[in-house]
């Protein structure tokens, strides 16, 4: 016998309608294609996913999952708190870091290399310094990627 619902209870689905309601959230009572648990709600932009899982103190817990930071692996949440979730202001995402060799390659054989070697490089040229070459070749004989010298 299956412990997991088969069913959202309506009455779950009407506590959901109205927190989310309540919040400005539109929401369609419509079931997501190909399953009996889960609703899809969409809010600036991002979508969520809302599966119901249980009953919990007269509340239904719901799985909440969407694109955003801290709810990509779906965290539970009481139908009261879906609405908060989904309206709570989203951090800004942090700058990218500026690059202070553009002109140095990023890896070697598919190894990082490191921020001193890059600063060693000189992009006019296209030429390392003595001690970014023996890092180089450091790489690649660990990778077992010498060029064949062997006399033919």
């Amino acid at each position: 016998m299956s412990v997991l619902p088969r069913s959202i209870p309506a009455k779950y689905t009407e506590q959901l309608r109205a927190a989310l309601t309540a919040a400005g959230v539109a929401f369609e009572p419509t079931v997501k294609e190909g399953t009996r648990l889960t609703y899809d709600v969409v809010h600036q932009g991002v979508t969520w996913e809302l599966r119901y899982t249980d009953p919990a103190g007269g509340l239904g817990l719901w799985k909440t999952t969407a694109p955003v930071p801290g709810y990509d692996w779906g965290p539970g949440r009481l139908t009261d708190e879906v609405a908060d979730a989904i309206t709570a202001p989203r951090p800004e995402p942090e700058p990218l870091p500026v690059d202070l060799y553009p002109g140095a390659p990023r890896t070697h054989l598919g190894i990082r290399v490191p921020e001193f070697v890059r600063a060693e490089y000189d992009p006019r040229t296209g030429r390392w310094s003595e001690r970014a070459r023996w890092w180089r070749l450091g790489v690649t004989t660990t990778c077992g990627e010498l060029p064949d010298t062997r006399p033919r």
